[in-house]
């Protein structure tokens, strides 16, 4: 018995030496750096942030937010207090909002940008006449909200919604971790 056991120790060292899977070290580098973002996963981008990727349908999950895309509709009117030149239509996202964070979040002006395919940035609406507008939805601790966030845009788009943690919201610039959510 004692010789089998010895034998086993002695496999599982060999095993865990030899797995190919990688050592700690690599774990301790974080994501892997790339030139261009995939479809979906983490990873460290060139301009030196980390970013997390959900596909179309799915969650976008970062440690203060989790995003969801419920539908996009694209209309050619919306009331809102300022109409940016060049604007023909208007994406109205309606998104599934948690915060698993313990205290009370917003979502703030520059926190959800749209992106179109080419990585053009569009800012929401200030203001617009939509139920259930999510800039103006207090979310409390762990819960989840769904509401509706309007882009001007100069014509439809697919691409990505770019996402700010809550606690980077007032300081994008400096946040080191983002996400990005497709939408359709």
């Amino acid at each position: 018995m004692r010789k089998l056991a010895a034998v086993l120790v002695a496999v599982l060292c060999l095993a865990g030496c030899s797995s190919g899977g990688g050592d700690s070290s690599t774990a301790a580098q974080g994501p892997p750096v790339v030139s261009t973002l995939p479809t979906s996963g983490t990873v460290k981008y060139k301009d030196g942030r980390i970013y997390t990727i959900a596909p179309l349908g799915r969650t976008l999950h970062l440690d203060d937010i989790a995003v969801r895309v419920q539908r996009v509709v694209w209309r050619r009117s919306v009331k809102v207090g300022f109409k940016p030149p060049g604007t023909k239509i208007f994406a109205l996202v309606t998104l599934t909002v948690t915060n698993p964070t313990r205290s009370r979040q917003q979502v703030g002006l520059t926190q959800i940008w749209l992106r179109d395919a080419a990585g053009n940035p569009i800012l929401a609406a200030a203001s617009a006449t939509v139920p259930k507008n999510l800039l103006e939805m207090p979310i409390p601790p762990g819960a989840t909200v769904t509401g509706t966030l309007v882009y001007p845009a100069p014509q439809r788009e697919t691409g990505y919604l770019l996402v700010y943690r809550f606690a980077d919201a007032k300081a994008i610039a400096k946040a080191k971790h983002v996400g990005l959510l497709k939408y359709g």
